[in-house]
């Protein structure tokens, strides 16, 4: 019996959760064109590799040269250059172990080395983050770098906190 009463309730969520899912994705949303001299979709406007200066409001907090934005800009195209093979292989190293650690008779050796390879690329990347914010110290005063790691503190998941 309960069984049953559990697949029925897993059916309808199931059901539930497509249905809503289909109706909140009918057309994208349209996003705001950044200007003449931005990138025709919006996506990673001002920030990631590609950008051509540092964020408004970072230049702002920070109170930026032009010397220093432009510095800045180099660094940071160049730190994710270095860092995305990093990333891009912690990503194909966390996907085998979720497949591995889903299987109906999982390998333990494999788990535990695909764990200890993981830890071996955030140890990378914990280095290439070190060497960018030594660089980072380089170009920017003590006050400048105080704030720079206060806004990384704040900074969550999904970007900037603001407010």
């Amino acid at each position: 019996m309960n069984k049953i009463l559990l697949t029925a309730l897993l059916a309808g969520f199931i059901g539930t959760a497509g249905t809503t899912y289909a109706a909140d994705n009918v057309q994208p949303s349209p996003c705001v064109q950044p200007g003449a001299a931005g990138p025709g979709d919006c996506r990673g406007y001002g920030t990631g590799p590609g950008a051509r200066h540092a964020r408004p409001f970072m230049k702002k907090a920070l109170g930026l040269s032009e010397s220093q934005e432009v510095k800045m800009t180099e660094m940071r195209k160049s730190f994710f250059q270095e860092s995305s093979q990093v990333r891009q292989e912690l990503k194909t190293l966390r996907h085998d172990l979720a497949d591995e650690s889903v299987r109906n008779k999982p390998d333990e050796r494999k788990i535990a080395d695909l764990s200890d390879r993981i830890g071996r690329q955030h140890t990378k990347l914990a280095r290439l983050q070190s060497s960018h914010l030594r660089g980072l110290s380089t170009v920017l005063d003590h006050k400048q770098m105080e704030t720079l790691l206060q806004m990384r503190d704040n900074m969550g998941h999904r970007g900037w906190k603001r407010g």
